[in-house]
């Protein structure tokens, strides 16, 4: 036990001192030192010529490359938050591919035999040894099931599971000392942010999710005479192999082939965006990567989506906002576009809303007199994300990865025909769902739903209350605030209460001492009551400590 925990430690230390070397090594020493990292000995500097001609993003590019699987799983993920990545290294990142070398054919059969526990001829008739392709996670090859099924097998890279724990690990711990160590970094919570990518990797190393995730997809979409979803064979599927059906199909850029077959492309491009349109308005759980390499058109003109390891689901709140940002994008109306991304988004607190407003009325009036036919979705979205991220807006990740999906769907449309509009195909969606949104019933459930957790809430009132009074009696309770900024507010707070107790009490003296002297009761100086005289000159002495007071602090 002690041993494994120092072969971790040792292979930990080495891959932290390689990170920071490839970090230095394009230009990125300067990050490494502002967190507050000594360099150990063997790092090694910058190399001016490998970095000089080139710009930034492709730096961050190349460097991802060479940090290996995990930072190129995290260069995609970044490709996907616009909000907070700037353009031209969104379009860097785009770039980014996992393709790496295979592993070889002795590993895949050990692994298969081991994780389902047969040998390889039990349970395929044929196995193709050369990989159909390989990426950073798994590889995939072509075989056939004892009954003749045609399958394809996904296979894990071997210890990828434990180069992505040390990775991740690694990451989170640099990302707190980014945030520690620099302030400004803080409003787009990095930590949370890597936690989240966190968990996506591990989900993704799973491919038991991947399964259920294509028989969710496939279910969805029972019975639509468009789409076809491969199936998944449990029993050749575990966490490191999924084995699902082979389909035979074109690629959406293969159009020759296409029309060869006598497929209409304008009706697939049509089927394939209502496709997605039906995942995020009806079912909520669409395919987060369409990407051209991910569908395949078979010869009956069927739609097939491939690749089912990053999902997005949504909730009933974010598809009516969405569609109310698509109705306001339509309709040309900034209020309702800026409306839309502060509901859903994270913002500061001194975001100047009325120049945002303006940023978008500038950007819609050069759409103005556009047709809905004429408008490009994917450039009209790309402008928005320019102005989120100038006004350091943070949307979901739910909802940029839905947005992604939209803009990636149009260009596969576009490539099958290009006079196709993707607004056109989803304005029938949008209105049933704000229809749906504003109907009478609809609001009726929503109000009932409302009231009835309402009245939960109200029954758990006595229950809190008595349980703060058991509280109280059997110990004191403790409240701890903590806010930037509150000392100096709490001073003068303090400041201006002492000032209006004495202005109190001097009020209080002057008022007593003249109902003494209006009573005239004794004892008397100068024939006047010796307290009432005595009342006036404390509250005269207070009255003077207090301008006095006010006068030193210029503040009246």
């Amino acid at each position: 036990m002690f041993v494994n925990q120092l072969s971790s430690t040792y292979h930990q230390a080495k891959r932290y001192k390689q990170i920071i070397n490839i970090l230095i090594k394009y230009g990125f020493g300067y990050i490494v030192e502002r967190v507050g990292i000594i360099l150990p000995k063997g790092i090694v500097r910058e190399k001016p010529d490998l970095t000089d001609k080139m710009i930034t993003a492709q730096k961050v590019v190349m460097m991802l490359q060479e940090l290996g699987p995990t930072f190129i799983k995290l260069g995609q993920l970044l490709s996907t938050r616009p909000d907070i990545i700037p353009e031209d290294y969104i379009k860097e990142l785009k770039r980014l591919q996992d393709d790496v070398a295979p592993f070889s054919f002795e590993r895949v059969k050990s692994q298969i035999e081991e994780e389902l526990e047969s040998g390889l001829a039990d349970i395929f008739l044929s196995f193709d040894e050369k990989p159909l392709a390989a990426a950073s996670i798994g590889q995939v090859h072509r075989a056939l099931l004892k009954n003749g099924q045609e399958v394809v097998v996904k296979v894990r890279r071997p210890e990828i599971d434990k180069i992505m724990a040390v990775d991740l690990e690694i990451i989170l711990n640099l990302t707190r000392l980014v945030e520690k160590h620099i302030p400004e970094t803080r409003f787009y919570d990095p930590v949370g942010k890597v936690e989240e990518f966190t968990e996506a990797m591990y989900k993704e190393l799973d491919f038991t999710r991947e399964g259920f995730n294509i028989d969710k997809f496939r279910q969805n979409f029972e019975g639509d005479e468009t789409i076809y979803v491969p199936r998944v064979f449990w029993e050749a599927t575990t966490q490191r192999i999924l084995t699902i059906e082979y389909i035979k199909g074109y690629k959406v850029t293969q159009s020759s082939k296409i029309s060869e077959q006598g497929l209409d492309r304008s009706k697939i491009a049509e089927n394939g965006a209502k496709a997605i349109m039906k995942q995020i308005f009806i079912h909520g759980f669409f395919h987060g990567d369409p990407h051209p390499g991910n569908i395949l058109i078979r010869p009956d003109g069927k739609i097939v989506f491939i690749d089912f390891g990053m999902m997005g689901r949504i909730d009933k709140y974010t598809k009516y906002k969405l569609a109310e940002l698509i109705i306001g994008v339509i309709n040309k109306d900034a209020g309702k576009i800026v409306s839309v991304l502060l509901d859903l988004s994270q913002i500061e607190e001194d975001l100047n809303t009325v120049n945002m407003e303006l940023d978008v009325e500038d950007l819609v009036e050069r759409y103005y007199g556009k047709s809905l036919k004429n408008m490009n979705m994917s450039k009209l979205l790309n402008e928005v994300f320019t102005i989120i991220a100038k006004y350091r807006i943070i949307l979901p990740s739910n909802f940029t990865l839905l947005l992604k999906s939209l803009i990636t769907i149009e260009g596969v449309g576009l490539e099958l025909d290009p006079d196709f509009n993707i607004f056109e195909v989803a304005k029938p969606f949008v209105n049933k769902m704000l229809r749906e949104r504003y109907d009478p019933r609809h609001l009726l459930k929503e109000t009932l739903s409302t009231l009835g957790e309402f009245n939960k809430s109200l029954m758990l009132i006595p229950k809190l209350i008595s349980g703060l009074y058991q509280r109280t009696k059997i110990d004191s309770i403790k409240l701890d605030f903590e806010t930037r900024g509150t000392e100096r507010v709490l001073s003068e707070l303090n400041r201006m209460i002492n000032r209006l107790v004495f202005s109190l009490i001097v009020a209080s003296l002057i008022i007593g001492s003249s109902l003494i002297i209006q009573a005239d009761v004794g004892p008397f100086l100068f024939d006047y009551p010796f307290l009432g005289v005595l009342g006036f000159v404390a509250a005269g002495l207070l009255g003077i400590w207090l301008i006095i007071s006010i006068l030193r602090t210029g503040k009246i």
